[in-house]
């Protein structure tokens, strides 16, 4: 049987070209995994996705998989492994360092009542980032927000001496990129963590046919920290569908349902504000259960079995790229 997996680790144009010239090619069957969340492409004087592709070659033999979530009606060959992580879901069951990060976050009842309510670390200059920078500002939550936004500049951002500091960019792997897949943006900063109660975070694609999963939402996770999300819309319901549980008990999640970004945007701002008038030990205590099952889910579930038997007997490993190294 002639299989073959195709790993998709960037975006664009001579990607998708590479790609499509292969799949002309026989093969008994393609597996493809998208390695890079959100793959988008210029074509024709329009924009597209790996949704709009995976549709166009439906009548092809090809299973796709990759942390990515579809919002489209109709069922597509389109699976979900967790890599949001990409040294997989038990990174910080595994890795020394994160084990260590890990320990150091203080538990909400130890923390100090005069903190701040959010974190909201925005990262790398974004058009969708600077907007809401702006709009954060102006909005009555801001006050009660530890909020870090580098741009194009890492050493402008936040980072305590426990975590490392990346040269140009948190998505760098730490050590060498072949010998392991550790990233910046993978380390939870327990500095960060113990002066906040809950987490703001923007994943890194919004679109309204998909939504993207990455270490951004994997890290609350991790450290049992109640959330919202500035995503896709239908991003909780994704999470939802996924096995996890989501936090509409004290938390106005309405805004998942709102296509308009930016007027979802403010419904993420207007339910960050709600939730901290509560008292935080209040919201951990009605969210334990809940922040317990998440945690556990994502680290137990075998999220990546088949995956990983379906691709051991392939023929052939070929990388897609636009790498220039």
């Amino acid at each position: 049987m002639n299989k073959i997996l195709i790993n998709f680790n960037s975006s664009g144009i001579e990607v998708i070209k590479k790609f499509k010239e292969l799949i002309k090619q026989k093969h008994d069957q393609i597996i493809v995994r998208l390695t890079e969340p959100g793959i988008r492409y210029f074509e024709k004087e329009k924009w597209y996705s790996f949704i709009d592709l995976i549709e166009e070659y439906q009548d092809k033999n090809i299973m796709y998989y990759g942390c990515n979530f579809s919002n489209k009606l109709i069922e597509l060959p389109l699976k979900f492994i967790n890599y949001m992580f990409h040294s997989g879901p038990d990174l910080y069951k595994k890795d020394t360092m994160c084990k260590s990060l890990l320990e150091k976050c203080l538990i909400y009842s130890k923390k100090s009542k005069n903190i701040k309510k959010w974190d909201f670390l925005l990262g790398g200059k974004t058009e969708i980032k600077d907007w809401i920078f702006e709009n954060i500002k102006l909005h009555p939550v801001y006050s009660t927000v530890f909020l870090t936004y580098y741009k194009d500049n890492v050493k402008s951002g936040y980072w305590s001496n426990l975590v490392k500091i990346p040269k140009n960019h948190t998505a760098e792997t730490i050590y060498d990129r072949f010998t392991s897949l550790l990233r910046y943006s993978d380390l939870i900063d327990p500095e960060i963590y113990n002066q906040t109660f809950f987490t703001a975070l923007i994943e890194t694609v919004q679109h309204e046919d998909f939504c993207v999963f990455t270490e951004k939402t994997a890290k609350p996770i991790i450290a049992q920290r109640p959330f919202v999300v500035f995503g896709s819309p239908g991003q909780l319901k994704a999470l939802q569908k996924l096995g996890f549980k989501t936090f509409s008990s004290v938390i106005d999640e309405s805004y998942d349902l709102e296509f308009n970004t930016k007027i979802r945007f403010k419904k993420v701002l207007d339910s960050m504000y709600e939730l901290g008038k509560q008292n935080p030990l209040d919201v951990y205590q009605k969210l334990k259960e809940i922040l317990q099952h998440n945690k556990k889910h994502f680290e137990e579930n075998n999220w990546n079995g088949n995956f990983l038997t379906l691709i051991k007997d392939c023929n052939k490993k070929i990388d897609l790229n636009n790498f220039n190294y």
